[in-house]
């Protein structure tokens, strides 16, 4: 069982904003950077395992790629307030997700929007070296054009990058061209606002006879869109499918990215304890839960089902598999249980890189 240790949550405040200071905020990304990395390795091995399906691990992979390329961009940004540019510093939220709260995640994207326009008023990189060369030669230093150098780096990768969305719908794919064989499969990403945790959702399903998954898309975008805007268990999703005529639900899967625990969120006594008796030099804990679903067969018919067409089916059990990615040293002491003594696969990463399970 998963306990709301925390007071402020126990008491219902909900996550809270805390601001990074000026010097933790780029080594605060670099390390978020690199542990999405790892954990795309973890769950290339959960795939391996038999614990998620082909298309969700890429989603997942391609979604984590997505989310390092964003936390880069944020760096960046948040990097330029040493030049006094940028008057915001990064927030994240230190009480439940460990995370970038949504709200910088959304300020991003009205950057972005802006970016392709300023960028028109900035020199090119040549004409910024020429001038920098020209200022060192004349005995001066080239603070101006660095900081045109460094606005021009983050404007083209923001301009030139997508940046993580609170909500994005992939194309849905037919995983075989076999006549005969309607089998596709769809996903779709997204940030928890209420909880400031990535979350990817993979569903596959089959086509009904007589309809076809080109007139179907605009139906199926909306059915999606309406779905991801709750937060709604999979057994529930699975019941607003079967609302659709067209879509039998096969197998659906959410991986949930998060909570990342670290030396700038508030760690209760039980992450303090393990952090302090596993002597790592830089402590972490990224969690990942792996949420599984399958429809066993047809359930009963209504009227209004047979009206409309609709095929609906029942539900098995919600499978839930939780990974834990640790430094070595606290793979070590925790061996294959959370902080709480619960049995959790726990990943240990070495200094260069290699899991340990």
């Amino acid at each position: 069982m998963n306990i709301d240790r925390h007071p402020l949550l126990t008491a219902g405040a909900g996550p809270a904003e805390q601001n990074l200071t000026d010097d933790a905020i780029v080594p605060y990304c670099d390390d978020l950077h690199q542990r999405l990395c790892w954990l795309d390795k973890v769950l290339e091995a959960e795939y391996k395992e038999g614990h998620l399906s082909r298309a969700a691990q890429k989603t997942t992979a391609t979604f984590l790629q997505e989310l390092c390329v964003t936390i880069a961009v944020l760096a960046l940004k948040h990097g330029r307030q040493l030049l006094e540019v940028e008057p915001l510093p990064l927030t994240i939220d230190p009480t439940e997700s460990g995370m970038p709260t949504f709200k910088d995640f959304w300020l991003l994207q009205e950057d972005r929007e802006r970016a392709q326009q300023r960028l028109t008023h900035i020199p090119e990189r040549a004409e910024v070296i020429d001038q920098a060369i020209e200022a060192i030669y004349g005995g001066h230093r080239p603070l101006k054009q660095q900081m045109l150098w460094l606005e021009r780096s983050y404007l083209e990768q923001l301009a030139n990058t997508p940046v993580v969305t609170d909500f994005r719908q992939m194309p849905t794919l037919r995983l075989s061209k076999k006549r005969g064989d309607q089998l596709f499969v769809t996903s779709w990403t997204g940030i928890i606002r209420s909880r400031n945790l990535f979350e990817c959702t993979t569903l596959h399903f089959t086509e009904r006879s007589g309809w076809h998954i080109t007139g179907g898309q605009k139906d199926l975008m909306k059915l999606i869109d309406s779905i991801a805007n709750g937060r709604h268990q999979l057994h529930e999703t699975v019941g607003l499918l079967n609302q659709a005529p067209w879509i039998v639900p096969r197998t659906l899967e959410r991986i949930t990215i998060g909570p990342y625990h670290h030396q700038w969120t508030q760690n209760d006594d039980f992450i303090k304890h393990i952090f302090d008796a596993s002597h790592s030099p830089s402590p972490f804990m990224l969690r990942a839960t792996i949420e599984r679903i399958a429809t066993t067969g047809a359930a009963k018919r209504m009227p209004m089902d047979r009206l409309f067409g609709r095929e609906p089916m029942e539900v098995g059990p919600n499978v839930c598999h939780r990974v834990l990615l640790v430094p070595l040293a606290m793979k070590q002491y925790l061996g294959d249980t959370d902080e709480e003594g619960q049995p959790c696969t726990v990943y240990g990463v070495s200094q260069e890189g290699d899991l340990v399970c």
